[in-house]
């Protein structure tokens, strides 16, 4: 007789999982408002090629990434997620302290690079929402999956606020950090330090509340662990059930029986556990490629974003302040927030994920295209009749960033659950999931490369004429989301919609005593 159970909504654990995954976006993101000024430090280019240093920067951490990602998947598929978890905010803290020590380019390379190299954890944590919920009706699925962009949402709101206005400490706040001696010299030798310490703060404290309360949810792993050591129990009115067990002695001073586990093994034992080709299958694969794609023009996107608002006039930007940038970021977060909360479960009871996840990505191409208008603002007189004031730039610019970032949280929620519901078993989510993440992860180290290039090379072709060339960048992504249209509208929606039926047969009899249906 089998039996598939049915679980309550798991709140405290997806609760400690968010925690977690709240502190990574924070040190990810807290570098975005001070790139450019840091590579300006450096002294390293001019300003026509700073987009090649910021974008170098960026892809080093997606390109190690790559490297390890597919590594930890797997890794946590043998000895579960939890460790792998704790170890990867431990690598995120290292690196972060050291990327707030930076003094040199190659420096920052390295400590970004490490950061890539020592955290797999976005894949594994979407394995353990997947493992929580597999058991929950469709829209708690989705409801539970959309809480790691929510969170990653929070996180990118604390993140640009704490880079844009804590780097510089000293020079932006003379009255509070200009009169501690030692530490003002510190921080005037290190200045993007204070943003990177306060980020690992708190990726300290999510470490430690995830070593409190996060528990294992690898099914196989959490088997193992509670049945690998011997159980002694004490004779009740000297009796002992043992229809459970298949040896057992007793004590004849003590009266006590030591039992030895031996139960019917479980669907997860009794099947052999699958090679990458088997979790690989077509529809994995199909999935993995759209969210390749559409995470290279998000990368793209994101990394264009600080190079072309940080950039002169002049240079085709909008001149705007670290302050400024991380002002706009933090919007962006709060956008975020509104999409997981109020418009993601409207739209996806209403289209489907699959097609709702094709409608956001048609509409992105128009928005990436609109990006390159946002300066021409700076002409329109605002409401006293002056021109050349950023009132209009902020209207424009917040209003293409809140739309680009519903699309992107809609369709970065759609590609987690639709990865997930293409996985064959859930002995291989780690494996499907590492390699969804390599998949994001080659395209983002592919895109800030490429984004930083084509605005250098375009910056520099005076050849070109100007109001064209500033928008060179702009139409290559707006070419980029077409194509990711198109690979999205060769999925097949019976494929995606729902999980697979991944059921667990829970049985301690001898096996002939049963038969699964």
């Amino acid at each position: 007789m089998s039996q598939k159970i049915t679980k309550p909504f798991p709140s405290r654990q997806l609760a400690v999982i968010c925690v977690c995954r709240f502190a990574e976006p924070i040190c990810f993101t807290v570098i975005f408002p001070f790139i450019v000024q840091m590579i300006r430090d450096f002294k390293i280019a001019p300003e026509q090629s700073i987009g090649y240093y910021v974008g170098l920067i960026t892809s080093s951490f997606a390109l190690a990434q790559v490297l390890t990602g597919m590594h930890w998947g797997m890794l946590s598929d043998r000895v579960g997620r939890r460790p792998v978890i704790l170890q990867g905010l431990v690598g995120t803290i290292v690196s972060i302290l050291l990327f707030g020590l930076s003094k040199s380019f190659a420096w920052a390379l390295f400590s970004r690079s490490l950061c890539g190299l020592l955290n797999g954890n976005i894949s594994v944590l979407k394995s353990m929402v997947s493992e929580l919920t597999n058991d929950l009706l469709p829209h708690q699925r989705a409801q539970a999956f959309s809480l790691l962009p929510l969170m990653y949402g929070l996180g990118s709101i604390i993140g640009p606020m704490l880079g844009g206005f804590l780097s510089h400490p000293v020079s932006n706040y003379p009255n509070i950090f200009g009169h501690l001696g030692a530490v003002t010299d510190f921080l005037v030798e290190y200045p993007y330090f204070l943003p990177c310490s306060i980020s690992a703060f708190i990726c300290l404290m999510g470490l430690v509340f995830g070593m409190i309360f996060l528990e294992e949810t690898h099914k196989t792993v959490k088997y193992k662990r509670v049945h690998q050591d011997e159980e002694v129990l004490p004779v009740s009115d000297g009796r002992v059930d043992t229809e459970n067990y298949s040896t057992f002695t007793t004590n004849s001073t003590t009266g006590a029986v030591k039992i030895q586990h031996s139960p019917t093994p479980t669907l997860h034992d009794r099947n052999s556990p699958p090679t990458l080709k088997d979790a690989l299958t077509p529809t994995v694969i199909a999935i993995c490629i759209a969210y390749g794609f559409f995470a290279l023009q998000a990368v793209y996107m994101d990394e264009l974003f600080p190079i072309y608002t940080a950039s002169s006039r002049d240079n085709g930007g909008l001149g705007f302040s670290p302050n400024e940038i991380g002002s706009a970021l933090a919007f962006s977060g709060v956008i975020t927030l509104n999409s997981q909360i109020f418009i993601l479960p409207v739209l996806t009871k209403k289209y489907g994920l699959l097609r709702l996840f094709q409608i956001v990505l048609f509409i992105l191409v128009f928005v990436y295209l609109v990006q390159g208008v946002i300066p021409t603002l700076y002409y329109v007189p605002d409401l006293n009749g002056d021109v050349g004031t950023k009132f209009w730039v902020w209207v424009g610019l917040l209003t293409v960033l809140a739309m680009k970032t519903v699309c992107h949280t809609i369709a970065f929620t759609g590609c987690t659950i639709l990865v997930n519901n293409a996985c064959p078993r859930d002995e291989s989510l780690g494996a499907v999931n590492g390699f969804s993440s390599c998949c994001a992860s080659g395209m983002r180290a592919i895109g800030p490369a490429v984004c930083g290039a084509i605005w250098s090379a375009s910056l520099s072709s005076t050849w070109i004429p100007y109001s064209i060339r500033v928008n060179i960048a702009f139409v290559v992504l707006a070419g980029i989301g077409s194509f990711t249209y198109h690979l999205s509208t060769k999925l097949n929606a019976d494929d995606y919609e729902t999980a697979r039926s991944r059921e667990e047969v829970v049985s301690t009899r001898d096996p002939s005593s049963s038969t699964s249906s």
